[in-house]
């Protein structure tokens, strides 16, 4: 198992200056223990995770299953193994991450190593129009080497290495060196590229950068990346048109507050900042959406449906569109790193309207339209999982996918260096294992969970 540096210690959190309270840190760990419980119990019978499962009500026995869920599930499965959670056995951990990655290399069309974006987890059909998708095969292949790193599984490593090799970064490269989206099912590529610089995109180039020669993405493309700088509710920073997600997933990989390349905007400020002005762009709605007066979260997600009796409907929201008084609280928990203050508030509100909380989490909610989301989207649990382990345990995510010899090997290439706040963090640092943080008083939580909604079916 997986046991941080010396070099690395267990930071301590703080939530406006004072340290995290004992109450706030049980119910982060609890959110989290839930998010989890998505992945030990949304895998497929092909190793691989199931795009959204019901968080209210009846199961869906199957769906969709996520390339990217999947990435991110091989992650949740091992930390899940991990203190302070112990849900699973480290070899159970291996055993169905094992799965996905067979099903990966084995039953999974691909083109040069690229895979589909939606597999059904029932007939193994591809669906979507990203028939094969970059972005979900980097969360792929990350989430498998991630975890075969975290376990120190020999096997697992074999399975992660091979899945990772076979992709040939440069033949999914446009002419200006940018990753396409992927190939429709025409297997034509689609004609739009991964051309902005963000917390979505990052992790990828540095992923495809650090490729064997040959495969790998010529260092050039990081420059052809853009910032589509904007001014939302009066912050003016990067990708300031799109919702959360982008400024959150990446970053939980990547330590962009220890790792800068010359020139670049700083993207783990950017992401605090984001983070603000999608709470204060909220707010500025509260006279014409009464959830905006107590929630905040503008981020891909369900919505309300278009008629009463429909299904929820996924929308790409975000700042820049209309807004129709949708929060997405869970969403929020990837930017507890950044904005502590505002996800707690996010998460005391959520308390007071109980039936919000579901099987795996808080769900998206519309006060106006009285409608809370039916699912949970494995992406966003994804999300929360990992942003809350590094929060809690001392960036212990962010550790691990930076010892992976392809992401020294792409930050090398790419031109980046150590801050002078990872000098300071690191300078005469006494390490501690990631027990020794784990005083986590489940206790605690088991007396909150109560008071957040009726028992869980």
């Amino acid at each position: 198992m997986f046991v941080p540096s010396e070099a690395q210690p267990l930071t301590p959190r703080t939530v406006g200056g004072h340290p995290l309270d004992v109450t706030d840190r049980a119910l982060l760990l609890g959110l989290q223990r839930l998010a989890l419980e998505y992945f030990l119990e949304n895998q497929a019978a092909n190793g691989l995770m199931l795009d959204r499962q019901a968080n209210h009500g009846p199961r869906h026995p199957h769906g969709l299953c996520s390339i990217a869920a999947s990435g991110m599930s091989f992650m949740a499965l091992a930390l899940a193994s991990a203190p302070p959670h112990h849900l699973l056995t480290p070899s159970e951990a291996a055993r169905r991450i094992t799965a996905g990655l067979s099903t990966a290399l084995g039953l999974l069309p691909h083109d040069r190593g690229i895979v589909p974006h939606f597999v059904h987890s029932a007939t193994g059909a591809v669906h979507g129009e990203d028939f094969l998708s970059t972005v979900e095969s980097a969360w792929l292949v990350a989430g498998g080497l991630w975890a075969a790193a975290f376990l120190r599984d020999d096997e697992l490593q074999s399975l992660a290495t091979r899945l990772y090799d076979r992709v040939d970064w440069r033949y999914w490269s446009a002419p200006d060196g940018l990753l396409w989206h992927g190939q429709g099912p025409d297997r034509r590529f689609l004609a739009s590229c991964w051309d902005r610089l963000n917390g979505e995109t990052a992790f990828m180039y540095v992923l495809a950068c650090g490729a064997e020669e040959g495969r790998a993405l010529g260092a050039a493309s990081w420059q052809a990346l853009k910032s589509f700088h904007g001014t939302v509710a009066g912050h003016y920073f990067n990708n300031a048109d799109l919702g959360l997600f982008v400024f959150q997933y990446g970053l939980d990989l990547l330590d962009l507050e220890s790792w800068r390349r010359p020139g670049d905007p700083d993207l783990w400020a950017e992401a605090r900042t984001a983070a603000l002005a999608n709470e204060d762009a909220c707010r500025a709605a509260a006279g014409e959406h009464v959830t905006y007066r107590r929630f905040w979260g503008l981020s891909a997600g369900d919505g309300p449906p278009e008629n009463p009796g429909d299904v929820d409907t996924y929308r790409l929201y975000s700042p820049a569109e209309p807004l129709d008084g949708t929060a997405h609280v869970t969403a929020t928990l990837a930017s507890v790193a950044r904005h502590p203050e505002g996800v707690l508030r996010n998460l005391h509100e959520a308390r007071k309207e109980g039936s919000l909380l579901g099987r795996y989490g808080f769900s998206s909610v519309n006060l106006g339209r009285g409608w809370a989301a039916r699912d949970m989207v494995g992406i966003d649990a994804g999300a929360a999982v990992l942003a809350l382990d590094n929060f809690l345990m001392g960036d212990r995510v962010r550790e691990v996918f930076h010892r992976l010899p392809y992401v020294r090997r792409g930050l090398e290439r790419l031109g980046f260096s150590r801050t002078r706040r990872w000098a300071a963090a690191n300078l005469g640092a006494k390490g501690l294992s990631p027990a020794a943080g784990s005083a986590i008083e489940f206790p605690v939580w088991n007396r909150l969970l109560p008071t957040l909604a009726p028992a869980r079916p």
